[in-house]
C-alpha cells in the first residue's frame, strides 16, 4: 500500500457506501431483500489499519457479522449451496445438524423455496441465506415460478420465530436476499407493497469511494514514488473525476494496463482510454493525423465553395480537437467529445458536404462519418433506435444502433442530420454525450465519444414565426454576413431554451455553432464550375470521352443551372443533372464510338435540353 493508504485520516474519513446503512437497519424489521444494480463490484469496508476493498459477498457479510449473525449462506445455479469463506468452519457442524447440506444445488423453483423456507424457519443459529443470480429462477417456465413467490411471500409475512436464547443480539429473522440482474426481475406483486421486503438499487461508486480506491492502488505505478505527495493527491483526485460512471473493479483494470503499458499516474488519462475503447491506437496522436489536419484548409475548401467563414471556424475546431483542448475550461474535458461543430444555415449551401470532408481530412475516408437522418427519429419511441429497445421487447438483445456503431468505430465523426427533427426526449441522449461523451443502451453497453467528432446540422432560423412579411423568412440573401450570424446564432439559442425547454442543451453547444451564409453570384459560379469539373472527370473515367464545352456552352448551362440561388447548391447540381447529364448521357448512349465530345451551345427546347454538338 501507499502512503495514503497508511496515513491515519483515511481511516477516520472512511465512509460507508449508502446500501451498507441501508441494509443493516432494515434487518430489525425485514425478512427479505431484493438487490440490484452495482452488484459485481468492490466495496470499501473499514480494516484494523486500513480501507479494504472487498466483493459483494464479502461486504455483505461484514454487514451482517456486525449485526449478529454466524453465517453468510449463498446459492447459485451453478456452484450450489456455500458458506462464505470467512465464516467460522465451526458454523458448518450447526448447519449439518439443522439439515442444511452445502453443497446442495436447487435446481428446481420448487427446490430454491424450500431451502429459503428452510433457513427462515431456522432458530437455533441466526444466519442469513444470499440467492445469487436469482433473475435466473423466473425464466425457468411452469407455475412453478408462481408457487415459489406465493411460498416466499407468505413466509416473509408470517410471524417471526422464536429464537432461544442464545446470549447475544441478532436479527429477529433469518434474511433472504435476492441478488437480481436489474429491478423489476422480480414478480411486481411480490415487490411492490412488501412490508417485509426492502427492494435496493446499488449505485455506481461516488468520488469519494474512487478516490479511497485510488488511494490504495496507484502505488504499482512507475511514477508513485517519486512523485510529490500534494502532486499525487491531485493527479488521483482529477483521475477519479474521470472515472465518473465506471466500477471499482474497471478502474483496477485501469491500473493493471497501466502497469503493463509502464504508463504513469502523471498519464493515467490514457490507459483510461485505451481500457474504455479496448484498443492502445490513438489517431489523433499520430504524426498522420497533425499532418492532414495541417493541411486540411485545401482539403474543405476543395469540397465546400463560398463559406469562408464556415471553412475558418470549422478549421479552428478541428486544431482544437486535434491538440486536446476541447473543453479544455471544464473539470471533465477528458471525457467530452474530441469536438463539437452545429452547422446551421439555408438547405444546400454545403453544410452535410462540410460535415464529409471533415470526415475525409480526419480519418482519410468519408465513409468514417457515421450519418443518422433525425428525420427518422421524430417519434418519441424512435430512441429504442438509438439505445435498443427495453427489456423484453423484440429486438432488445440487439442494443442501439447509435451505441453499437460507437462501439464499434470510437475513432469517428458522426453526423446528426437536421437536428431539430429529432424528438425531444433523444436530445436527452445528445446532452450526456456531449456532457458525459458516454451513452449506454437498454442492455447496459456503454458507448465511449471521447474520440469522436459530433457534427449536427439545422435549419433552425430560416423560418420565423409571423408570415406577413418576407413569406416569414427569418433570414434573407440581402442580409450581412454580421447580421446573418447573429439571427442564426440567436435563433438556435432561442429554438433550444425556449422551444424545446433544455438550455442545458445550448450551453453544452457554446461556440461551436458554425453559421453558414446563402450562395451569392460569385460562390454559384464557383459551385458550378467544380461540378462541372466532376462531370467531365466521370464520363473521361467511365467511358474514355473527352467532353469539351465551348464558352458559349459553358455560359449557356451556367445560365439554365445558377439562375435561382435560394436552394443553394444542392439546386445547382439537382439542374446540371436535368441539363447536362441526363442529355449528355443519352448521347453517349447512341454514339458509343465517341472519344472527343465538343458541346458548342445549349438548346433548352421545350421540357428537354439538347446539347448542340461538334
Amino acid at each position: 500500500m501507499n502512503d495514503l493508504s497508511h496515513d491515519p485520516s483515511a481511516i477516520l474519513d472512511y465512509v460507508a457506501p449508502t446500501w451498507f446503512q441501508e441494509l443493516a437497519s432494515g434487518l430489525a424489521i425485514r425478512s427479505q431483500f431484493v438487490i440490484s444494480g452495482n452488484v459485481r463490484d468492490l466495496y470499501p469496508v473499514r480494516g484494523t489499519s486500513e480501507i479494504e476493498f472487498v466483493p459483494f459477498d464479502t461486504a455483505v457479510w461484514r454487514v451482517f457479522e456486525e449485526r449478529g449473525c454466524a453465517a453468510l449462506l449463498i446459492h447459485d445455479p451453478v456452484d450450489g449451496l456455500r458458506l462464505h469463506p470467512e465464516c467460522d468452519e465451526r458454523v458448518a457442524l450447526v448447519l449439518r445438524d439443522c439439515g442444511i447440506e452445502l453443497g446442495t444445488v436447487a435446481r428446481t423453483a420448487e427446490e430454491t423455496a424450500e431451502l429459503a423456507k428452510h433457513v427462515m424457519a431456522e432458530v437455533r443459529a441466526p444466519m442469513a441465506l444470499m440467492l445469487d443470480y436469482a433473475s435466473t429462477v423466473i425464466r425457468r417456465p411452469g407455475d412453478e415460478v408462481d408457487r415459489l413467490f406465493v411460498a416466499m411471500d407468505k413466509a416473509a409475512r408470517a410471524p417471526a420465530p422464536v429464537r432461544p436464547d442464545i446470549g447475544w443480539d441478532c436479527p429477529p429473522r433469518n434474511p433472504v436476499l435476492w441478488v437480481v440482474d436489474r429491478p423489476g426481475d422480480l414478480p411486481e406483486w411480490f415487490v411492490t407493497r412488501n412490508p417485509a421486503l426492502r427492494d435496493m438499487v446499488i449505485g455506481l461508486p461516488d468520488l469519494g469511494g474512487r478516490v479511497s480506491f485510488l488511494n490504495v492502488s496507484v502505488d504499482s505505478l512507475h511514477d508513485h514514488a517519486i512523485m510529490p505527495l500534494e502532486d499525487r493527491k491531485a493527479r488521483i483526485e482529477q483521475f477519479a473525476v474521470r472515472c465518473e460512471g465506471i466500477t471499482l473493479k474497471d478502474m483496477r483494470g485501469i491500473i493493471d494496463l497501466a502497469r503493463s503499458e509502464n504508463i504513469g499516474l502523471t498519464d493515467i488519462g490514457e490507459a483510461l482510454r485505451s481500457y474504455r475503447l479496448g484498443t492502445t491506437r490513438n489517431p489523433w496522436t499520430s504524426t498522420v493525423m497533425r499532418r492532414r489536419v495541417g493541411n486540411s484548409k485545401t482539403v474543405l475548401e476543395n469540397r465546400v465553395k463560398g463559406q469562408p467563414r464556415a471553412l475558418e471556424k470549422t478549421y479552428d475546431i478541428l486544431m482544437r480537437s486535434i491538440m486536446g483542448l476541447s473543453g479544455a475550461q471544464t473539470t471533465n474535458r477528458g471525457n467530452r467529445p474530441r469536438g463539437v461543430l452545429f452547422f446551421v444555415g439555408p438547405t444546400g449551401v454545403g453544410k452535410t458536404e462540410l460535415a464529409k470532408a471533415v470526415a475525409e481530412v480526419m480519418f482519410g475516408d468519408e465513409t468514417a462519418m457515421q450519418r443518422f437522418d433525425m428525420s427518422e427519429f421524430m417519434a418519441e419511441n424512435s430512441i429504442g433506435r438509438l439505445i435498443g429497445p427495453p427489456p423484453g421487447a423484440p429486438g432488445h438483445e440487439n442494443g442501439g444502433e447509435l451505441v453499437n456503431a460507437v462501439r464499434a468505430r470510437p475513432f469517428s465523426v458522426f453526423l446528426f442530420d437536421e437536428i431539430e427533427k429529432g424528438h425531444p426526449r433523444i436530445l436527452d441522449a445528445f446532452l450526456q454525450i456531449l456532457d458525459d461523451g458516454r451513452l449506454s443502451d437498454s442492455r447496459g453497453e456503454t458507448g465511449f465519444f471521447s474520440e469522436a467528432l459530433i457534427i449536427f446540422t439545422s435549419n433552425i432560423g430560416m423560418v420565423g414565426g409571423d408570415r406577413s412579411a418576407n413569406s416569414g423568412q427569418n433570414i434573407l440573401p440581402s442580409d450581412s454576413r454580421e447580421a446573418l450570424e447573429e439571427k442564426l446564432t440567436r435563433a438556435v439559442g432561442d429554438h433550444f431554451r425556449f422551444e424545446l425547454k433544455r438550455p442545458e442543451l445550448m450551453n453544452r453547444l457554446g461556440q461551436n455553432i458554425v453559421p453558414f451564409e446563402f450562395i451569392n453570384t460569385r460562390s454559384s459560379t464557383v459551385i458550378f464550375n467544380a461540378v462541372v469539373r466532376r462531370v467531365v472527370a466521370a464520363v473521361q473515367e467511365e467511358h474514355g470521352v473527352e467532353v469539351v464545352l465551348s464558352d458559349e456552352a459553358h455560359e449557356a448551362l451556367k445560365a439554365l443551372c445558377t439562375f435561382e440561388l435560394n436552394d443553394g447548391g444542392r439546386g445547382i447540381g439537382n439542374r446540371i443533372e436535368s441539363n447536362l447529364i441526363n442529355p449528355l448521357a443519352r448521347l453517349l448512349f447512341r454514339r458509343n464510338e465517341l472519344k472527343r465530345l465538343t458541346i458548342t451551345d445549349i438548346d433548352p427546347g421545350e421540357g428537354e435540353t439538347r446539347l448542340i454538338v461538334d
